[in-house]
């Protein structure tokens, strides 16, 4: 696509994306306190669509019918308003989730930047004592960031909030407001990894690494600092490796967040800035689009701190974090990337195996980092993702935390999964990359299991587990089941999917299927549904239905257990 065409095709797809969500996220407007509702529930990031709002208002254009539109002013007037409403005396406001629950004051990063600019594009409009109220609240909510900004501490939140000084020292006239956030930016560039990322909870995470590049794009456009280019550069290769063909995030190495079945379309203005990273903004619009029209939602679902991390990259809805692309994006020439090839072999020394042949992708990681103690740092446990370009991801999901049932192998005497001698996080990992097949070899504690996977022409996938010879083990795969569509098993059982409790035990050449794949399974395997995750972003930590898993575990006491995953024709 020529240079200047792609940029404006992109540019009118988020547009018309933006002025079809209008009318459906105004219907949640309360007018009573100016708020955005979601269900009836509200959390402080419900206002951040204030920011697309006023940006539809202020951009002529053919396609947008908004600009210049009364009403959609009204609206933002009164949300503005109601984020200063709810500010402290300090411009802290509660951090409050759609479930009524609270964990504190705090400058929240996401709503005070989108108000700011918000402010920025309709300073003119704002009569003098809503001016000077907004302002008010701006400058107190900054005058808090970049003091906080002086502790050094690189992190997501903190890097948001650097770019978001620099830009409220641009609108505000406070020079030492961009200077904090240029100092802050210099931390983040220094601390990133040279694969591209990070680290948080001692490694990578392709969820919230994308929050680091989203900020660092729009510092660029915002500062013009050079500086900050190889970082990008590097973090664009990152995220082009970990996104599986159908531009979802790779949730294999992420130490966090769990696998969700939605197009991530944060960064986008940064990715611009490179060939490569321009042919993978349009690959993942293209696929947000695709995702829009097979499955359109009825309200809007940006909400990064409501309900979690699943819906924060602008999935659908009026979104601000796809808003910046109708002014930042950047010109240039293309070039391919690896989701343009149908085969292709990816190894990233230390991290991860990638290998995409005959409709079939795996990330089988090698990361192994000591546990964390607090409630947003998963364990390590879950080391293989397999995804097929018709079911979507079919083994994987991501990592638990104190969950056994999750790890990919358990060690040890007893019962899987209970007793203090339960072996199931790894002290060590070596990945073992081949020609026709892939490996990685587990350490726990003394002992060693390995896992083998390889695509089989026309076959479909073949997994080996192997364990210790001095010690029972188990191998454990966690699979995606979706609700409401049937799974079968080789006795003919047939059964709807949903949140009732199942289990099946294999016989001899023993099989389940369920949509477009079929299982073999060994003797003595078992299945178990639903096996939900901790969610650490629910105050009593329960997992959602669409995070749970059928956890299918194989006794490796008679040696090496093979199974087999084929796909069904339609």
């Amino acid at each position: 696509m020529a240079e200047n065409a792609l940029r404006q095709e992109i540019r009118r797809q988020i547009l018309r994306t933006l002025v079809e969500d209008v009318e459906m996220n105004l219907a949640r407007f309360d007018p009573a306190t100016g708020r955005f509702l979601t269900e009836g529930g509200w959390a402080v990031t419900n206002q951040d669509i204030i920011y697309p709002l006023a940006l539809l208002y202020r951009t002529q254009d053919p396609d947008n019918s908004y600009a210049q539109d009364g009403r959609i002013l009204e609206y933002v007037l009164r949300g503005g308003d109601a984020l200063r409403d709810f500010q402290y005396p300090d411009g802290q406001v509660e951090f409050v989730k759609v479930d009524g629950s609270t964990w504190g004051p705090i400058y929240m990063p996401w709503s005070m930047y989108h108000w700011l600019e918000t402010y920025a594009l309709l300073e003119e409009e704002l009569d003098p004592d809503r001016r000077q109220r907004w302002a008010e609240g701006l400058t107190l909510a900054y005058d808090g960031i970049t003091a906080n900004l002086a502790n050094g501490r690189v992190h997501n939140i903190p890097t948001w909030n650097a770019m978001a000084s620099y830009r409220a020292g641009q609108i505000f006239g406070r020079p030492e407001w961009q200077e904090a956030g240029r100092r802050m930016m210099q931390r983040v560039v220094e601390a990133q990894t040279p694969q591209g990322y990070w680290r948080e909870h001692h490694g990578p995470t392709t969820l919230y690494n994308t929050v680091y590049v989203h900020a660092l794009g729009l510092y660029y456009f915002f500062s013009q600092d050079d500086t900050v280019l190889p970082a990008l550069a590097r973090a664009t290769d990152f995220h082009i490796r970990y996104t599986y063909p159908d531009g979802r995030l790779m949730e294999t190495i992420d130490g966090r967040v769990k696998y969700h079945d939605q197009v991530n379309v944060r960064g986008l203005s940064a990715f611009s800035l490179f060939p490569q990273g321009r042919r993978y903004a349009r690959f993942l619009v293209e696929n947000w689009l695709a995702q829009r029209a097979a499955h359109p939602l009825p309200h809007l679902t940006y909400n990064l701190t409501a309900q979690g991390p699943k819906i924060a990259g602008g999935d659908f809805g009026l979104s601000p974090l796809v808003a910046p692309v109708l002014h930042h994006f950047a010109d240039g020439p293309e070039a391919p990337i690896p989701q343009d090839q149908e085969r292709y072999h990816i190894h990233d020394p230390e991290h991860a195996i990638i290998r995409r042949q005959d409709g079939w992708l795996y990330c089988l990681s090698g990361i192994v980092t000591p546990p964390v103690e607090t409630r947003w740092g998963q364990d390590r446990q879950q080391f293989l993702s397999v995804w097929h370009q018709t079911a979507g991801l079919v083994i994987g999901g991501g990592n638990a935390k104190d969950q056994p049932e999750f790890s990919t192998f358990v060690v040890g005497e007893g019962v899987v999964g209970e007793g203090p001698d339960r072996l199931y996080l790894p002290t060590g990992a070596t990945l073992q990359p081949g020609a026709e097949a892939d490996g990685v070899v587990l350490a726990y504690g003394e002992h060693v299991c390995a896992l083998q996977v390889a695509i089989e022409d026309g076959q479909g996938v073949r997994l080996t587990l192997s364990g210790p010879e001095d010690a029972p083990a188990w191998g454990q795969l966690a699979f995606k089941l979706r609700p409401g569509q049937p799974l079968q098993t080789g006795n003919g059982e047939n059964r709807s999917v949903t949140d009732a409790a199942w289990s099946y035990t294999a016989g001899e050449n023993d099989w389940i299927a369920h949509g477009p794949w079929r299982l073999e399974l060994p003797a003595g395997a078992t299945v178990r549904w639903p096996v939900h995750p901790f969610n650490p972003y629910a105050a009593d930590g329960a997992g959602p239905l669409e995070e749970a898993a059928a956890i299918v575990t194989v006794p490796l006491d008679r040696g090496p257990a093979t199974l087999r995953l084929e796909p069904i024709e339609p």
